[in-house]
C-alpha cells in the first residue's frame, strides 16, 4: 500500500509539472500566434508583403511549440535514462543546461548502487528540478552539482553563485512553486533538504536521501 501511494504522488508531481510546463512556454506561445494571425488577416487585403513576413513568423513560432512538446515528452523519461542509466541522464541535463545557457556548470557525479528504478528517476526528477530553478531564476554565473553515493544514503548537492533569495519569504510565493515541488520530491523519498540562500549571496541546496 505504501509503494502505492509512492507511485500516486510521484505521478501528481509530474502532473503539476507538466502542466506548469506547458503553461509557460507552449500555452502562452500558442495564444501570441492566435494574436500574430489576426494581424495576417488584417493585413492580406491592405499590405501582402507584411501579411507574409507574419506568416513566416507564426511558422517559426508553431516549430518552436512542436520542439517544447518534445522536450516535454522527452523529460517523462528521458531515452538516455532506460538506455545508459542514472549517471549518464544526468550528465545529459547538465550539459544541456551548459550549452542553452550562459552559466558555467561543473558536477560530480557518482554511480548510484544499490536502489530501484523508481528511486533513480525520483533522483532525477529531483535533480532536475533544482537545474531548473536555476536556469531560470538565480541569473547565475556558476552552477556546480556534486552527487555523491554512500553506502546508505545519496547526497545532493546544488550550488550557484545567483541572486539568491529568503527560503522563508520564498515559501509563500507563487513563482517558487519550482521549491515547493522540489521539497515535495524529497520528502515522498524520505529524504531531508537544507537552502541556504540569502539575497545577492548565491543558494547552496543540500539533499540527503537515505537508500531502501
Amino acid at each position: 500500500m505504501k509503494k502505492k501511494k509512492l507511485v500516486f504522488e510521484i505521478q501528481e508531481l509530474d502532473r503539476r509539472r507538466i502542466a506548469r510546463d506547458l503553461h509557460d512556454t507552449s500555452l502562452q506561445n500558442l495564444s501570441h500566434i492566435i494574436h500574430k494571425l489576426e494581424l495576417v488577416s488584417k493585413y492580406m487585403d491592405k499590405d501582402m508583403i507584411k501579411a507574409k513576413l507574419e506568416l513566416a513568423s507564426v511558422s517559426t513560432s508553431i516549430n518552436q511549440i512542436i520542439e517544447e512538446i518534445r522536450m516535454v515528452i522527452y523529460d517523462l523519461r528521458p531515452m538516455v535514462f532506460d538506455d545508459l542509466g542514472l549517471r549518464n541522464a544526468v550528465i545529459g541535463l547538465l550539459d544541456k543546461a551548459k550549452r542553452l545557457t550562459a552559466i558555467d556548470v561543473q558536477y560530480e557525479i557518482d554511480e548510484i548502487t544499490s536502489v530501484n528504478e523508481t528511486f533513480e528517476l525520483e533522483l532525477y526528477r529531483i535533480l532536475q528540478e533544482c537545474v531548473i530553478n536555476v536556469c531560470k531564476h538565480s541569473q547565475a554565473h556558476f552552477l556546480i552539482v556534486r552527487l555523491k553515493n554512500h553506502c546508505e544514503h545519496v547526497a545532493l548537492t546544488v550550488e550557484d553563485d545567483g541572486i539568491g533569495f529568503d527560503p522563508q519569504e520564498a515559501r509563500k510565493k507563487e513563482n517558487h512553486f519550482g521549491l515547493f515541488i522540489l521539497r515535495e520530491r524529497v520528502k515522498i523519498l524520505s529524504g531531508s533538504i537544507k537552502i541556504d540562500s540569502q539575497p545577492n549571496m548565491g543558494t547552496k541546496i543540500d539533499i540527503l536521501i537515505q537508500k531502501d
